[in-house]
């Protein structure tokens, strides 16, 4: 998995899908992140499960800025440079759009994040293993991968984290996936997809 996306090994955890890994990169940073700012951006064609994790995050106090997207479904850098805030948490900006196949310029984002200090996500289901999907390149901290989108087991999915990204489990337990997320390993879907 993590040759998949030129990372180390240390650096992917093993999640149950899509979703999880997902629900994990956002409300992981917006917890761990809370004393620094409550501020989110996201863009208007995120898939649900952005969309839904952001909205419960907005009932906890949390403000969220969802950007527009062109006509060709593209988010423009620029606008998220300027929804950048001194609360900024989090940008979380899908790679590839699942309905109409938009490649994001998640490179340039990147650029955009680092210079300012804010942790990158990105949903990369739908173009992980599909597509070249180097997490260097692209520059993201955090990266969302599931394997039934590339003819792996669906229940296994997998959160790229940026070492040095703040970011805590969502599930309490063991010391299980680098003590970022508790349970029993699923085995049979790790050695087969990992």
């Amino acid at each position: 998995m993590a040759q998949l996306i030129n990372a180390n090994p240390q650096e992917v955890i093993f999640t149950s899908g899509g979703t999880e890994s997902i629900n994990h990169a956002i409300k992981g940073v917006a917890f761990a992140l809370a004393d620094k700012g409550k501020h989110i951006i996201t863009s208007n064609i995120e898939h649900q499960a952005v969309l839904r994790s952001v909205r419960m995050l907005m009932r906890l106090g949390y403000r969220v800025t969802s950007l527009p997207v062109d006509e060709y479904g593209l988010v423009d850098p620029k606008d998220v440079e300027k929804a950048i805030t001194d609360e900024t948490i989090l940008v979380s900006i899908m790679h590839a759009n699942n309905e109409i196949g938009t490649l994001e310029p998640i490179a340039e984002i990147g650029q955009i994040t680092k210079a300012r200090g804010t942790i990158f996500h990105s949903d990369a289901v739908a173009s992980g293993g599909v597509m070249p999907t180097d997490v260097n390149a692209l520059g993201v901290d955090l990266l969302s991968i599931a394997a039934n989108q590339f003819y792996g087991p669906a229940g296994v999915g997998a959160l790229y984290i940026r070492p040095g990204t703040n970011i805590i489990p969502l599930l309490d337990g063991g010391i299980q996936e680098q003590n970022l997320r508790a349970g029993a390993h699923n085995m049979i879907g790790h050695r087969g997809h990992g």
